[in-house]
């Protein structure tokens, strides 16, 4: 089984800086929108086949999952106080009928969120970023890591809990700031994303490398906003199950120079025995009113390897093509296929893609969920610019933030639709390994959902965890569809 990761991520209106109190915010604005409802006749519940896990009045968001076998694991993030949100895992060793207390794994006294999981054996590995010290030395955030060797539900976490996670992350990053105006805030390191196939495991983060200040003298006092310029997507890997980390961190968005600087974030992983594959958004600049942002590609062709396809001397592929605004990437591969979904603009009636390279959206373009198919490895690709194929969701509204996961010949893309008779959580499923794919379902919710993750199952069952605000607080729930 291999498990797309869980993107809960949220971006700023710039697109350029994705911060760590943004979740929170989301969170806070989707509870004040009407979520709680004043005018219920009853108190309000959860559907009976859904689960609470977070089961707490803080507030609980960014859920990603992982199975290995009949055991699941399902992390996020929670509000504990102040600022501080921590990482929180819950297992399930009976297929997702019954979960286990919440354990902090996390375990500090700043924030953490953002985590990913990835599961190989009998070993649960957890990422997540955190806040440090600003100084000369340290990023603002740092990307940590934690491995739980699980024995029967009973874990042993290294580094133990009782120590801050091990920083992947260089503490002394190549960052510079690219404008007069002085400061000393620092380059972050975000949203990371992890897989593991075997004894191997792929931790993937975006590293802010150059940043620039703006000051609006008009205000009083003066405003400064912090900027980024030019972020890459970095790479390491363990092949002894998360003991160590090889010291070799490799860039994987480049190359690039002063004349193509761009912000490179949202990485995803997807690996089978013998490849490692990864995804990312890439947003070119200057950025016109239309977003332009792109999906790049490359694979490490040898997991023990430092070979890429492409060559991490040349550019990665780009499987967006000519469609607008792509965003949200999320990978998954089994045997020789991998898949490759993302949510990206179109036009509601015309030719796909609704405009040529270079040339903005129009403003009536909504957002479609698009997927591209690999047969042969990821040597090559469906083409996005066949609408027909490409476009997966194709609905009157707009659909967003995909996930995709696969199983053996089972595959599951589940996304947010806005369209009023598939409005919540829609999916579609393949069982021929994504050559076809069946009508739109929508998974079972209260109508309070968001931001879901999932997994495809080995007997074909779809496992989904999400945010809920049906209790009157954003909850992490699960369900069995």
């Amino acid at each position: 089984m291999r498990n797309a990761e869980s993107e809960a991520r949220s971006k700023s209106p710039s697109g350029f800086f994705y911060s760590a109190l943004s979740p929170l915010l989301i969170a806070l604005l989707f509870t004040l929108s009407g979520c709680k409802g004043e005018n219920q006749p009853s108190p309000p519940e959860l559907p009976a086949n859904v689960i609470n896990l977070s089961n707490t009045e803080a507030l609980s968001i960014a859920p990603d999952s992982a199975a290995s076998g009949e055991t699941l694991y399902i992390v996020w993030q929670e509000h504990v106080g102040g600022q501080n949100m921590e990482v929180f895992l819950s297992r399930s060793g009976d297929g997702g009928a019954t979960f286990g207390a919440p354990v902090n794994v996390s375990q500090t006294s700043v924030f953490s969120g953002n985590p990913q999981i990835a599961a190989s054996g009998n070993f649960v590995h957890v990422v997540w970023e955190e806040t440090v010290p600003t100084n000369v030395e340290a990023n603002e955030f740092d990307i940590f890591y934690r491995r739980g060797e699980d024995v029967n539900g009973t874990f042993t976490w290294s580094p133990p809990l009782s120590e801050t996670g091990l920083r992947l992350s260089s503490p002394t990053p190549n960052c510079r700031n690219n404008t007069d105006t002085p400061g000393d805030d620092p380059c972050p390191s975000q949203l990371p994303t992890v897989v593991a196939s075997g004894e191997n495991v792929f931790v993937a983060w975006g590293e802010s490398t150059i940043y620039q200040f703006e000051i609006d003298n008009s205000l009083n006092p003066p405003s400064k906003t912090f900027r980024i310029i030019n972020s890459e997507i970095l790479l390491r890997r363990s092949t002894d199950d998360g003991t160590t980390f090889d010291p070799t961190i490799f860039t994987i968005s480049g190359p690039k120079d002063d004349s193509t600087l761009s912000p490179s974030f949202a990485p995803t992983l997807a690996a089978t025995a013998d490849r490692v594959y990864i995804a990312w958004e890439d947003v070119p600049l200057p950025q016109p009113p239309q977003p332009q942002s792109k999906i790049f590609f490359r694979t490490l062709i040898d997991p023990l390897s430092s070979a890429f396809s492409p060559p991490l001397a040349q550019q990665a592929r780009d499987l967006s093509r000519f469609i607008k605004g792509s965003s949200r990437p999320s990978l998954a591969a089994e045997g020789t296929r991998v898949y490759l979904a993302w949510e990206g603009l179109h036009l509601p009636a015309g030719p796909c893609p609704a405009v040529q390279d270079n040339t903005p959206a129009p403003p009536e373009a909504r957002s479609e969920i698009f997927l591209v198919l690999s047969e042969n490895r990821g040597d090559q690709f469906s083409d996005a610019n066949d609408c027909a194929q490409s476009n997966f969701s194709n609905t009157t509204g707009n659909s967003n933030s995909p996930r995709i996961s696969v199983s053996g010949s089972s595959v599951y893309v589940v996304w947010m639709e806005s369209t009023p008779d598939l409005a919540g959580m829609a999916f579609r499923k393949s069982e021929d390994g994504g050559d076809t794919f069946s009508a739109f379902s929508n998974i079972e919710t209260a109508g309070s959902a968001a931001n879901p993750s999932i997994i495809a199952a080995a007997d074909g069952t779809l496992l989904a965890s999400w945010e809920d605000a049906t209790l009157g607080n954003l909850e992490i729930v699960f369900a069995r569809e």
